[in-house]
């Protein structure tokens, strides 16, 4: 059942079991439509789930009216400002289905990291294609580098696939750079919250979809967990991943404007104001951020609880840094992207008190059923957005 592979209603367990049944291997080969016939209707897997009460549905999108808010395409770097369609009403059709799989098409996945959350979205990617009968022949890992993204798509292309899927933590503009041979051997492309310069979004355009979440509410979001974790106040450091990707920054502007609300919550940052677009107060690989840490923590010994960009690898190097310093029983980290260690710690209270959780499965179905629709030439919607949450000890289980 649709459930075993990305439970609501258990937060992490669904990231778990998503990546357990749809396979793990960064680069691997698997069939489109299995063995059932094609155009075959699998609504386990096609439709959308409701979400549940412990996940609090009336705070899964941002308030009605706010939905273009910091949201629109092109502050994702497109040309063109979309507005985008929240995943809740996408549905595809069983004439669709048929439409699509009868085309017999191949696609690869440009994934940037091999770590747990992405093995989510990787889930997603080929239950959807699978059930949508679309062939997807690899899924490669840039490990958050431009010049890896490049080099994956020069590998792939002699593959000739009808679709590419791409994104992750890359500038706009080496964005619209790299995927160029894409654009110009005519591929259906489909990215993960990112655009650039020339990419523009639509039907026949370069572009051909953005799924993303809501970046900027995510970070509000954030900003209202924090100050629940810590309604007595708390000297936060504000300590992030030096970078040019708007997808990050926009995310990290939502959370420190929403801070603003709670001014028992006082933000410090190293060499300046807290700026996600600054180059102080953080590192430049985020593989490598229990050094700097360590050094941010010595020099500000009145933080308490420190901000970490995303879970894996940066926050699990923060709390490395906590621990090489005996501060466990003084600081803590508030992080986004819920994996494993956000979850364990969620659930005994460890030194993660606050993770944001981000439907990354649905995300790649999101993904597939887009590149498949505009791939087939059927009606579309070109920026999808799908929902967000804040993980708990009480809606997560390891």
């Amino acid at each position: 059942p649709r459930s075993t592979l990305f439970p609501y209603t258990t937060l992490f367990r669904s990231v778990v079991t998503a990546c357990a049944v749809g396979g793990t291997s960064g680069t691997s080969s698997s069939s489109g439509s299995g063995s059932s016939s094609c155009g075959s209707f699998n609504s386990a897997v096609l439709n959308n789930r409701t979400i549940p009460a412990d996940l609090d549905p009336s705070t899964a999108y941002p308030p009605a009216g706010t939905v273009a808010k910091n949201n629109t395409a092109d502050t994702m770097g497109a040309p063109n400002p979309l507005v985008a369609t929240q995943m809740s009403q996408i549905k595809v059709t069983p004439a669709e289905v048929k439409a699509i799989c009868e085309k017999h098409l191949t696609a690869v996945f440009l994934d940037w990291s091999n770590v747990t959350y992405n093995k989510a979205i990787d889930s997603g990617i080929r239950q959807e294609f699978q059930a949508l009968g679309v062939k997807l022949i690899r899924i490669t890992d840039s490990e958050f580098s431009s010049t890896g993204l490049a080099g994956n798509l020069s590998a792939v292309l002699p593959l000739n696939p009808n679709i590419v899927l791409v994104g992750g933590t890359i500038n706009p503009s080496q964005m619209s750079s790299i995927l160029q041979p894409a654009v110009s051997a005519k591929k259906t492309i489909v990215s993960w919250g990112d655009a650039g310069p020339g990419l523009t979004i639509g039907k026949d355009k370069p572009l051909n979809g953005l799924v993303a979440y809501d970046w900027y509410y995510l970070g509000e979001q954030m900003a209202a967990a924090v100050h629940k974790a810590y309604p007595d106040g708390a000297n936060l450091g504000y300590i992030h991943w030096i970078n040019d990707t708007d997808a990050i920054l926009l995310r990290e502007q939502g959370f420190l404007d929403g801070l603003k609300k709670y001014p028992n919550i006082k933000v410090i940052a190293a060499g300046g104001p807290a700026n996600p677009k600054g180059s102080n107060s953080g590192f430049n690989d985020p593989n490598g951020s229990e050094a700097y840490t360590e050094a941010f923590l010595q020099a500000h010994p009145t933080v308490n609880v420190i901000f970490a960009p995303w879970e894996n690898p940066p926050g699990l190097g923060e709390v490395a840094a906590i621990k090489a310093l005996h501060l466990q029983n003084k600081v803590s980290v508030v992080t986004m992207d819920l994996a494993e260690a956000g979850a364990a710690s969620l659930k005994s209270n460890g030194l993660i008190k606050v993770d944001m959780a981000e439907d990354v499965y649905d995300g790649g179905r999101m993904m597939a059923l887009t590149s498949a629709l505009a791939a087939a030439k059927q009606p579309y919607n070109p920026f999808v957005n799908f929902p967000t949450y804040a993980a708990t000890g009480a809606n997560v289980k390891v």
